[in-house]
């Protein structure tokens, strides 16, 4: 993870499957350094979820308990979880992608939880903050709030 080949195999991954995608790190002393740039892409720019682990032998016992919640509710296997839809109204969306803050990641995020620009204007930050985080949250309501 010291350099930025792991991105492009993140958004391959998460592009590519029909599956929610999650991510595991060993975060080690050696890794630390570059962990908040490894979770701010992973969880802020793809939306991805991303579990640090501090062994190989952590993540696999981590693997082993999701695999049997499949088990237990096939419905909560995280696993199995279906990948946000497509935008039907790519004009929506690259409106959407022009407001500060806003760019091609958190744009369909924002239009799967608000569906249209009048849902989206009239939302809170505190709505808007679990999908797009609080600083973009905060873009996004200056934007539609301000003269």
């Amino acid at each position: 993870v010291a350099g930025n080949g792991y991105r492009k195999r993140l958004v391959r991954v998460r592009n590519s499957s029909n599956l929610q995608g999650i991510v595991i790190v060993e975060k080690t002393q050696m890794s630390e350094q570059y962990f908040p740039a490894i979770q701010k892409f992973t969880v802020l720019d793809l939306g991805m979820v991303l579990l640090p682990v501090a062994s190989p032998m952590e993540a696999s016992s981590l693997i082993t308990q999701l695999v049997q919640e499949q088990t237990k509710e096939p419905s909560k296997n995280p696993f199995l979880s279906k990948k946000r839809g497509q935008i039907p109204e790519l004009s929506l969306l690259r409106t959407v992608q022009q407001i500060p803050g806003v760019g091609k990641v958190k744009a369909p995020l924002l239009l799967q939880k608000f569906p249209s620009i009048q849902q989206l204007s009239n939302a809170s930050v505190r709505e808007l903050e679990p999908v797009v985080g609080q600083a973009a949250a905060q873009h996004i309501q200056a934007f539609f709030t301000q003269p």
